[in-house]
C-alpha cells in the first residue's frame, strides 16, 4: 500500500470519529420546551434555576383598576375591578422569559402606572395618566 493511501485512510477514520462525537455532542443537549426542567446535574454550569417574576399596578390619583391583564409567555389572566396597589407573583424555570402586563384606570383623573420586575430586578416600568388611561409594560428577561 502507498503512503497517500494510508494517509488517506487515516485521514478518513479520524474525520469520521470527530463527526461521530459532533453528533452525539449534539443529542446530549437536545433542548426541551418551555417549563420543562433541565436534566443537567444540580450546580453544573447549564443548570437551570427559578425565576421569581412580580407584576405591580399602582396608582396616583386612582384607587380602582376597571381591567389587569397580566401574562408569562402565551398564558395571559385578567384581574377586573382590582383595587390599587395591585400585585401577582409568579415563577417560571424558562430560561427566556416574555412578559406582558396592561391596566386601564377608570373615571379618575390620576395616573396608573404598570411594573414587572425579574429577580428584583425591574424590567419594565410606564406610567399613563387621564381618566380611562391605559398603561402596558412589556418586556423580556
Amino acid at each position: 500500500m502507498s503512503t497517500k493511501k494510508v494517509v488517506l485512510i487515516g485521514a478518513t477514520v479520524v474525520l469520521g470519529g470527530l463527526s461521530l462525537a459532533c453528533g452525539a455532542a449534539d443529542k446530549a443537549a437536545t433542548t426541551h420546551g418551555p417549563g420543562v426542567t433541565s436534566t443537567d446535574p444540580i450546580g453544573s454550569a447549564s443548570a437551570k434555576t427559578g425565576h421569581t417574576i412580580v407584576f405591580e399596578v399602582t396608582g396616583s390619583g386612582v384607587t380602582k383598576a376597571s381591567s389587569i391583564s397580566y401574562g408569562l409567555g402565551g398564558n395571559q389572566s385578567q384581574d377586573n375591578g382590582a383595587a390599587l396597589p395591585w400585585q401577582k407573583q409568579t415563577s417560571s424555570d424558562d430560561s427566556f422569559l416574555i412578559l406582558s402586563l396592561v391596566a386601564q384606570s377608570g373615571a379618575g383623573s390620576g395616573s396608573i402606572s404598570c411594573k414587572i420586575t425579574v429577580d428584583g430586578k425591574v424590567v419594565v416600568d410606564n406610567t399613563s395618566q387621564g381618566q380611562y388611561a391605559v398603561v402596558t409594560c412589556s418586556g423580556t428577561a
